[in-house]
Order: C-alpha cells, then structure tokens, then sequence
C-alpha cells in the first residue's frame, strides 16, 4: 500500500493563498468589507445631515436642495407629455428627489450614503493605481475633509449626484484607455450619460472627459484613430440620450432645447457681469488656485497637455455658470472637479522626488479648500446653522 507524503508547509499554505492583486481588483476585494467601508466613509456625512436637521435654523437658508424640491412642488405629475420632460429635466435627480421621503433631510441621507460609494470607489481607483499611501490619505482629505465637499453632498444633491457619477466614470475611462479595459469603457459612457441625466452640469463633466481621455497614454499602443474611437465610446451614450430629447422637443415644441432651454438661459447677461467681478475678487484668485494647482502637478509628473484640459474645464465651469447649468447656492464645484481630474490623470510614479512634490500641492489643495469654504457665503451660512447644534452637543 502506498503511504501519502506529507508535504512542506510552505507548499501547504501556497495552495491557500489569495491570488495576487491586479489592478483590476476591487478595494477591498471582499464584498462585505468593501461595504463596511462605504457606510464608515458615510458616518461623517450622514453626522452632518442629522445635525442639520435638529438645527432652529433649519429651513431658513434657500440651498441648492432647497430649490429643487421647491421645483418638484410645482410639476404636474399627471403628465407625461414632451414639455413635462423638459420641466423635470434633468429627470433622474428630479425622479429621485421627489421620490426620496423626508424632504431636505431625506435628500441629505441620501447625499451622505451616495459619498460613501463614491469615496470608496476613488479609494479604489488610487489603490489600482498604485498611487503612494501618503499620496492616496493626502487626495482623500482634499477631496472630502473640507466643508465644500460635505455642502455638496448634503445639500446638492442633484449636483452631486452628477458629481459621483462622473467620479465612477473618470475611473473607468482610467481603466478603459490606460489599460485597455473594453468593459469599463462601456460603463464610462453609461455613467457620463447619467451624469448628465442627473444635473445639468452634467453637460460640462462629459466635455471634461472628453477633453481629458486623449491626454492618458493608450493602454493598446498608438494606433491610427484609436484615441478618436475611445473619445466617441465615452460620449455615444450622452449623445444619443441628449440628441433623442432635442429632437422630440424640436419636433413637438419647436426649439431644440424646449423649456429647459428658457429656465436656464434665464439672467445670462447678469451672470456674465457676475463671473467678471468675480474674478477681480478673493474668490476668483482661489478659483485660479485650484487650476494652477493642477497646472504643477502636470509639471511634476511630465504630462504637460494636462495643463490644457484643466484650463478648458476651467473655462467651460465659468461658461457652464454663465449660461445657467450650475443652479444658484452651489460650491466648491471647480475645487472638486480639478481635485477628480488630478486623481483620474496623475500617472503612478515611483521616483521619491514627484511622490513628495505631488504630496506637497495635495496638501495645499486642503488649504484651498477650507479658504474657499470660507469665502462662500452660502457655506458660511450653512456652517452657521450648525452651530447651535454642535454647541450643543459639546456640553
């Protein structure tokens, strides 16, 4: 009779391992783990929304959120013709909105939990990227440890729908460029069409895109019209879904662009003035900041096209404000879109020296943040009312 071999541990345990990471792997891999870190990424958000709700000030300031359910309020909801497409456009934030119970503070939960997927998900596409830890802690804080970020979430939360969208989508055009991913080129297209279909700043995240997927290095070698093909993947889903709506609005209505063109055009002129005097402001210099500081960080890590694609996004937010896409009460916008961008372009670097150049423009990018918080009114004002009741809870 023949015995069993006993075998080595070393060759025991080898057959237990997990199998190497790939960059295509999640972060974390395990699904229940993936999720405890999404509802921990929420708590800070969900603290805020319930703070707000518990505030006596709550209710007395006209936020983003505000006016949306305002809007909702008026729609007829026993329509269903094409000019009732247009006043809930963008359909999938005014759908939602008026589906999600408990009114602003129903809307901010939902801002809170969407910024846990969201932070996970550019958690994860640094890791797959291999960025260095302290470049990955340093981005996530200017990202999200700042008080645009938590306005945004909590009490925008049509634009941050769109925001997070465009997020998961400037992750997978990485993934579908870069490295030659076809799948997450698909999903791309898919989540800049709900962008879109989320706010109308939508409009301005897939003209980002756009200009930014011809800028990463082809994951499948340089060939004749491949970077023409990635940027026509990435934007057929947007312009199909948008071009099915002009035309029905042109042929029942008349004008391609239907209501939603007279609501948003509205007070053009007014905010052209608006963006010149802006720019001769405090505020316009930290609007400058946050683009220059993306200029240096293209310098450091060698990709000098990527100072013309954070310029173009630059002058597409002051057009996307001027003509009405971004809604009264919003912030932070540029600050966060240029921080996006810096995560989704940034290439991995090992060299010591770009690692601790890039780590020192992330750091500034914080003190960025907090000075813009602190030069918008509107998120003065919402800090304001939670005072009383952070005040309170601190005795």
């Amino acid at each position: 009779m023949s015995q069993l071999v006993a075998l080595p541990p070393s060759v025991r345990d080898r057959s237990n391992r997990r199998p190497a990471r790939t960059r295509l792997d999640a972060f974390p891999r395990d699904p229940i783990a993936k999720w405890i870190l999404r509802g921990l990424l929420a708590v800070p958000f969900l603290l805020v929304a319930w703070a707000a709700s518990y505030s006596p000030l709550d209710g007395t300031l006209i936020t983003p959120n505000h006016a949306l359910l305002e809007h909702i309020a008026r729609i007829d909801w026993n329509r269903a013709d094409v000019t009732w497409i247009g006043e809930i456009f963008p359909p999938l934030s005014t759908l939602l909105a008026a589906a999600i119970p408990g009114g602003q503070f129903g809307l901010a939960v939902a801002g809170a939990l969407i910024a846990g997927v969201f932070l996970q998900k550019i958690l994860e596409i640094m890791v797959q990227r291999q960025f260095h830890i302290s470049t990955t802690v340093i981005l996530m804080l200017a990202l999200a440890a700042n008080p645009l970020f938590a306005y945004t979430a909590t009490q925008n939360f049509a634009a941050f729908l769109g925001l997070a969208f465009f997020g998961l989508g400037i992750a997978d055009i990485v993934r579908f460029v870069a490295w030659g991913n076809t799948q997450s080129g698909f999903r791309a297209g898919l989540y800049l069409m709900l962008a879109v279909l989320s706010d109308l700043s939508g409009f301005l995240y897939v003209l980002t895109a756009a200009s930014a997927a011809p800028f990463l290095r082809l994951g499948r070698g340089n060939r004749p019209g491949a970077r023409g093909a990635n940027v026509l993947v990435i934007v057929f889903p947007t312009i199909a879904a948008i071009g099915a709506i002009v035309g029905l609005n042109w042929i029942f209505v008349g004008t391609p662009l239907g209501t939603v063109g007279a609501r948003i055009l509205t007070g053009t002129p007014e905010r052209f003035a608006t963006v010149l005097q802006v720019l001769a402001t405090p505020t316009g210099w930290l609007l400058f900041a946050s683009v220059a500081s993306a200029w240096v960080i293209a310098l450091i890590v060698r990709r000098p096209g990527s100072i013309l694609v954070s310029s173009l996004v630059f002058f597409a937010i002051l057009g996307a404000y001027t003509i009405g896409l971004l809604p009264a009460g919003s912030a932070g916008n540029t600050f966060l879109l240029m921080t996006l961008m810096a995560i989704a372009l940034v290439p991995t670097r090992r060299a010591m020296s770009a690692v601790v150049a890039m780590d020192v423009v992330a750091v500034l990018q914080i003190a960025i943040a907090w000075a813009t918080a602190f030069n918008r009114d509107i998120v003065l004002q919402w800090m304001d009312t939670l005072t009383p009741v952070l005040n309170a809870f601190g005795h």
